[in-house]
Formats: structure tokens, C-alpha cells, sequence
């Protein structure tokens, strides 16, 4: 079996910027071997086996969450997925994608990532090494957080963080355990990409 650390949310991260500072946040990291990409990363994570329940669910209540819907946003094509929307997509030189006027795709620098709609990849980001995403449910109070990052021995490391705006709330406080473990099963579940 693969090993699942939890890990310090990363400074600078996508995660670690977002609104608001007092919200629950944590990460937990995977060591893959080989050269991963934040698109393969996206893919296989949102096409696994540990993720297809939630995909099911998503399905019956019309929120749409199939496997090409999945290839779609790991290759930056759609801002949206499920119950999720883009909130900014980084690469390790700060480039962001956003959309440009009439909905085109373009890279700029951002020092931060901000709350805020509709941010999309561009081409140049799909296979940057250092990259991240980060999606926010479309009610606000959830966010999911993925990032590929070179390792010291040559492989990547796949990162899956959260974000909860409203941690204090007893059923939300309640389920945080869970959330930990289901963290860990959605990151192992990502099959090997090399």
C-alpha cells in the first residue's frame, strides 16, 4: 500500500492563501516515482476507484461528474466540475491561468491566490511540474486542493489539501475525523501513474 503523510498545508500554496485565514485547512502528501503532471494528477484522481462513489452521487442529484467531465478539467478545458469550480490553477513560476477577454485562456503573474470565479487553465500549465489547482463547491463552504511537486529522489509528490470555511460547527467539527480518513483513501486511491 501506498504511504499517506499529513503534512504542514505548504506556505505560498493555493491552499495556504485562501479566504479566510481562520478556516480549517490540512494536506496530505504521496510519493510517486517518475515525472508527474498536474493534469495527470487531476485525472487520475477524479477517475479513481476511491472517488467513483462520490461520482455516482454526484450523478444521480444532476451534478455530472463522469470520467471525460474529469479528463476536461485535468486538461484545463472547463472551469467547472460537479459540484466544484475553478478558483485559480498556478505553476511553480507564479504563472496563473484566468480567463482573458471573450473567454480565452491566458497566463499572468498573481502573487496570491484569491477568492474569487471562473479562473481556467491555459496550455502552458497543463504539464508544468510544481503546479496546483484549487476548486471551491459552489456554496462556498468547501474547497479541494491538488499539487504536483518535484521530490529530492527524481519522483513527484501528489498533494491533496482541504479547506472548510465554517469548522466551528458541530456536524462539520464532528465529521472532521472522517474527512481525515476519506482524505487519505481518496489520495491512495489515485492508481500509479508510471
Amino acid at each position: 500500500m501506498t504511504k499517506i503523510y499529513a503534512i504542514p498545508v505548504p506556505d505560498g500554496s493555493l491552499l495556504a492563501e485562501f479566504d479566510p485565514p481562520e478556516a480549517y485547512r490540512d494536506c496530505y502528501v504521496r510519493r510517486e516515482s517518475g515525472s508527474v503532471s498536474l493534469e495527470q494528477f487531476i485525472e487520475r484522481f477524479y477517475c479513481s476507484w476511491a472517488f467513483r462513489p462520490e461520482r455516482i452521487a454526484l450523478g444521480l442529484i444532476g451534478r455530472g461528474a463522469s470520467s471525460e467531465e474529469a479528463r476536461k478539467l485535468a486538461r484545463g478545458e472547463v472551469d467547472s466540475f460537479a459540484a466544484w469550480m475553478v478558483i485559480e490553477r498556478r505553476s511553480a513560476n507564479g504563472l496563473v491561468a484566468e480567463h482573458g477577454p471573450e473567454g480565452s485562456a491566458r497566463a499572468t503573474a498573481r502573487p496570491q491566490a484569491r477568492k474569487g470565479r471562473g479562473d481556467r487553465s491555459a496550455d502552458a500549465l497543463r504539464n508544468t511540474k510544481n503546479a496546483e489547482i484549487l476548486l471551491q463547491d459552489f456554496r462556498g463552504a468547501t474547497a479541494s486542493w491538488l499539487s504536483v511537486k518535484p521530490s529530492a529522489d527524481g519522483g513527484t509528490e501528489l498533494l491533496f489539501g482541504s479547506w472548510v470555511g465554517k469548522p466551528e460547527r458541530g456536524v462539520v467539527k464532528a465529521l472532521i475525523p472522517f474527512h481525515r480518513w476519506y482524505s487519505r483513501v481518496l489520495l491512495g486511491g489515485v492508481r500509479h501513474i508510471n
